[in-house]
């Protein structure tokens, strides 16, 4: 039982000006309630005086009693007292362990992470999580100073869970000693001070002293965050969306960095470690029409509504739309980022491009633009010429036209390319390839697969991040498609891929769209015994 001079040295540590007085008179008023309030002189000054705000604020709304009745009523002192518990034991069991990259932060049994059960016990600490922790802590040190840090992403990719790693990091390699976590509705306070290792749960308006201390971590978690400029180090995680963070990202010292997609690898691994149940050519057929999502294709792989929403959008999404979230992917609707995702293209994660989300996303949107695709399509790849951040997603989505027009078979204007250090000639020489209809399309997923002896057959990689090319068909011929001047090849990946051809030399053509055709240039570090060419693909 806590004592009224207990409770009011609390108050007096932890609170200042007009509060101060106001909760030492709550105090006094009802110093005959304090011994049913179920509190302890062991919990700690904070929540104390947590727990006595919160009193007070419920007798402001005009309870005529505050004892426990009242507060067990509105669900705080049993839930509370639960919850931290729960939390309490998730920070002692987190800081006991080694926070490895690219391996499993695992739990103690019925030790829950954020002492949430619906979170699980463990979770998978990718690379990027270290890259973007040493870059966070790079800007802090920095003559700048940049301490605000806006971490954002694709949906469903895990940048809650980050927060969970960026904390240990942060006590156990920066000896932080204190961290506010908003999640939601609720404000928590973690505190690790020597041998004292503490949770407090509190409200927004909780804890502004130590938000006020330019040693501490502020970390949100939040659909509509208020933010203030502080002193603490604040990380805000978010999902792309200008509304939730528009007034953050012009605070003096924030700056925006952004956590990518899984990688394969990084799928794989979590599927045997925590969705076993799943089978690997299942998670490869939703990864086809998802993306590397985890939520989606792990989390959420046997939840029919979830599967669902994903055509839902598709559905509902227009060119327009598509346009919208590659030129402005915050401010663009929320189903959209089911659509089209955020590939970091900086070790420094401070830059992204847009791209579309899986093949299958790409297939959807050629059929719902019928007979307009191809004009929206050429519309796109002319405008990607002059904005960069427009051609990821022309170059998926032409690669995509690419494949169909090569498989369609047909006469194709070519020239070869040679070396810039050979004279060029007079005249430029145009050629036709021509090309029969594929008798089968060949999706492969290792480089065996690719049969010497096969006639007509067009194979393309499953991985569509397969280095080199992006098509084979023999005896001679490997297409690249591109929407802009290659500089250099994958040498390792191109010479396996002609080691599989039946005929040598091997032809390596790049496929583009008219734009570039005849501005292209050869391109240096490929072997002389491979030929190159450039293949216009012309519009429909």
């Amino acid at each position: 039982m806590i004592t009224k001079e207990k409770a009011v040295a609390a108050i007096r540590a932890v609170t200042s000006g007009a509060e101060r007085g106001e909760l030492m008179a709550f105090v006094y008023a009802h110093e005959e309630q304090l011994h049913r309030w179920g509190i302890e002189e062991s919990d700690g000054d904070v929540a104390i005086v947590s727990f006595v705000r919160h009193l007070a604020v419920v007798a402001g709304k005009g309870d005529a009693h505050v004892g426990p009745s009242s507060v067990e009523a509105g669900g705080w002192l049993p839930s509370r007292k639960e919850m931290r518990q729960k939390l309490k034991c998730f920070w002692q069991a987190l800081l006991r362990l080694d926070i490895t990259v690219d391996s499993f932060l695992n739990l103690p049994e019925n030790v829950f992470l954020l002492g949430r059960k619906r979170w699980g016990s463990s979770l998978y600490v990718r690379p990027c999580y270290r890259g973007i922790f040493d870059q966070m802590m790079e800007l802090c040190s920095s003559p700048d100073t940049i301490n605000q840090f806006l971490i954002t992403g694709t949906p469903g990719i895990g940048k809650s869970f980050f927060a969970i790693v960026l904390m240990g990091w942060l006590v156990m390699e920066k000896k932080v000693t204190s961290i506010v976590f908003d999640y939601y509705e609720t404000r928590y306070l973690f505190m690790f001070k020597g041998t004292d290792v503490d949770v407090v749960e509190g409200n927004k308006m909780d804890f502004k002293d130590v938000i006020d201390d330019d040693t501490a971590w502020w970390i949100l978690d939040m659909d509509d965050p208020v933010i203030d400029d502080r002193d603490a180090n604040i990380v805000l995680l978010s999902s792309p969306d200008l509304k939730r963070y528009n007034k953050f990202v012009k605070l003096p010292s924030s700056t925006t960095l952004y956590m990518p997609v899984w990688t394969d690898d990084e799928i794989e691994k979590c599927r045997m470690q925590l969705y076993p149940h799943l089978s690997e050519a299942r998670v490869e057929e939703l990864v086809w029409k998802w993306g590397n999502v985890p939520r989606y294709v792990l989390k959420k792989a046997d939840i029919a509504q979830a599967q669902t929403s994903l055509d839902n959008s598709i559905t509902h999404c227009r060119w327009k739309d598509v346009i919208a979230c590659i030129g402005g992917p915050d401010t663009a609707p929320h189903a959209s980022h089911k659509l089209l995702h955020l590939e970091v293209v900086s070790d420094k994660y401070d830059k992204v491009t847009v791209k579309p989300a899986s093949p299958y996303v790409v297939q959807k949107i050629e059929e719902n633009g019928g007979k307009y695709h191809v004009k929206h399509l050429q519309k796109l790849v002319h405008l990607s010429i002059g904005m960069p951040m427009y051609a990821a997603a022309a170059g998926v989505f032409f690669e995509s036209y690419a494949h169909h027009r090569l498989q369609e078979g047909g006469s194709f204007e070519v020239r070869p390319l040679r070396p810039s250090k050979e004279a060029p000639p007079k005249v430029i020489q145009l050629y036709d390839l021509k090309l029969k209809p594929c008798s089968n399309v060949c999706v492969f997923k290792e480089l065996k697969e690719v049969k010497r002896k096969s006639k007509g057959i067009y194979y393309v990689p499953q991985n569509h991040n397969f280095p080199a090319v992006d098509a084979i068909m023999q005896p001679t011929l490997l297409f690249q498609m591109t929407t802009a001047q290659k500089t250099q090849v994958h040498l390792k990946g191109l010479q396996a891929v002609a080691s599989r051809l039946r005929v040598q030399p091997p032809q390596l053509f790049f496929v583009v769209p008219n734009d570039i055709f005849m501005t292209f240039r050869f391109v240096p570090g490929i072997p002389q015994n491979i030929e190159q060419w450039v293949l216009k693909v012309p519009w429909m």
